[in-house]
């Protein structure tokens, strides 16, 4: 039986909670801010608290991502759509399917637009955290001095930056905050908390790194109770927990300090769920960090599946 493990990193402030892969998640009331950091423009997209049903589907107003508010949707292919009500159909905003060599018509921007996915992922480095991404280059044959040039995306984050061209050249986009629920993610001074993922050296596992991120020229320092700095737990599909990494183990009850200034992580173990008859499964890994309260909270969390 042959088992293919894929991870996608997602952080998350304050709480965690079990995920899904998405690209651009539609929950009414998200939100996320962009900027250039040489000129200090931003933009902000969210998306409205009203839901509209049309066409047997449930649409959601996005605002902020085209130059026109549009109403949009997943669809089957984890694409976005949006209605267009002049040609009363579905018209393609966002494809996130990867077709080698295949572009897409990009309608409902700026300029008339292609985009293809890229097959591999980017490192995305940016101020409000680092994160695999799916990259999608686009091309126009119809404007010279303004069009997308990229995009990327993370997954259960949305996008996380754009990249537009200008009389003065390409600007950078990146994400800068966003809030997705309950969750918050914001560039700051307090740094930022991933989790990414990797087969295991041992047969049976795979490697979590956990890392904090510190701006340049901060310092931070945190406060632990006892020995313990962190913990994870993975669950299944359904939210029950399979394996919590602090169980079998025990830790000095004493107090203690880390300093942060210059980044921090640790890598751990854990123990690959097995494949079930029924096909793949997804799974959900989240960790946090064990400091004191009133300080940073950390956490994140990450997702792999299972497959037959």
């Amino acid at each position: 039986m042959k088992r293919l493990l894929k991870s996608a990193s997602l952080m998350m402030l304050l709480a965690m909670g079990g995920v899904a892969g998405d690209f651009l998640p539609l929950a009414p009331g998200n939100q996320w801010t962009y900027q250039d950091s040489v000129t200090g423009q931003s933009f902000t997209v969210h998306v409205g608290v009203t839901q509209y049903f049309l066409n047997q589907h449930v649409y959601q107003m996005l605002h902020g991502y085209a130059p026109d508010k549009l109403l949009v949707r997943t669809n089957e292919y984890g694409n976005i759509v949006y209605w267009d009500q002049e040609r009363e159909t579905d018209l393609m905003l966002t494809s996130f399917e990867i077709v080698p060599g295949a572009w897409f018509q990009a309608y409902g921007r700026e300029c008339p637009e292609e985009g293809q996915p890229q097959e591999n992922r980017v490192a995305h480095d940016g101020p409000a955290g680092t994160w695999p991404a799916l990259e999608i280059k686009y091309r126009t044959f119809a404007c010279a001095d303004t069009g997308d040039l990229s995009e990327q995306f993370a997954e259960n984050i949305g996008m996380v930056q754009r990249v537009v061209n200008t009389f003065a050249g390409p600007r950078t986009f990146n994400l800068v905050h966003a809030k997705l629920g309950n969750q918050q993610i914001t560039a700051g001074r307090s740094g930022s908390f991933t989790v990414s993922a990797l087969p295991g050296r041992e047969t049976g596992t795979w490697t979590a790194t956990l890392r904090i991120d510190q701006p340049l020229g901060s310092d931070l320092t945190l406060h632990f109770p006892s020995g313990q700095e962190y913990d994870a737990k993975l669950r299944d599909a359904d939210g029950r927990v399979l394996w919590t990494w602090s169980a079998d183990k025990l830790f000095i009850q004493a107090e203690h300090r880390v300093g942060i200034g210059g980044g921090w992580s640790a890598n751990i173990t854990v123990p690959l769920p097995p494949a079930i008859p029924e096909g793949s499964q997804a799974y959900t890994l989240e960790a946090w960090m064990t400091n004191a309260e009133g300080e940073p909270r950390f956490a994140a969390a990450t997702t792999f599946t299972v497959v037959n």
